[in-house]
C-alpha cells in the first residue's frame, strides 16, 4: 500500500470539520498484519482492531500548515515495547476512539517497516525535512 489521506478525513477537512492547526493530533504505531487499511471506509480509531495498535503517541507539538503542507516537531515515543510495526497513522484526538478521526496513513517512509527490538526502547518519528513534511495536499 502507499501513503494516503483517509477519504472521510478529506471530506471533514473540505467541509470545515477539521482544523489540523488547533486540533490535538497523535500517532498510532500499526501492525498491518492485523489491520488492512481501507481509505474509503475507515473513519475512526475504533475501526482499527485494538491488537493492531502497538503504541499511541502524545500530541504532536508545533503543528503548522503552509501552502498545503503539514509539519510538526519530530516525535519520540519513549516507552515502546519493542514490537514490530509496519505503518503509522496520524489522527485527530476525540473524546474516545469512536470519534477520533483517522487522517493520514503512512507506510512508505524511512524506518518503515520497523522490525522490532529486544525490549522497551524509544521510537523516533522524524518527519521529512523535504518539501512534503508530514503530508502535502
Amino acid at each position: 500500500m502507499a501513503n494516503f489521506i483517509y477519504k472521510k478525513a478529506k471530506q471533514a477537512m473540505l467541509s470545515g470539520q477539521v482544523n489540523v492547526i488547533v486540533s490535538n493530533l497523535r500517532v498510532l504505531l500499526i501492525d498491518t498484519n492485523l489491520y488492512t487499511a481501507n481509505q474509503n471506509s475507515d473513519q475512526y480509531v475504533s475501526d482499527i482492531p485494538i491488537s493492531a495498535i502497538k503504541k499511541r503517541s502524545g500530541n504532536l507539538a508545533n503543528v503548522s500548515c503552509n501552502l498545503g503542507v503539514l509539519d510538526a516537531d519530530d516525535l519520540s515515543i519513549a516507552d515502546h515495547d519493542g514490537s514490530s510495526f509496519n505503518s503509522i497513522i496520524v489522527y485527530q484526538v476525540g473524546l474516545s476512539d469512536s470519534n477520533s478521526l483517522l487522517l493520514f496513513y503512512i507506510d512508505s517512509s524511512y524506518g518503515l517497516p520497523f522490525p522490532g527490538s529486544a525490549g522497551i526502547s524509544p521510537v523516533a518519528i522524524i518527519w521529512d525535512n523535504g518539501p512534503n513534511k508530514i503530508i502535502s495536499l
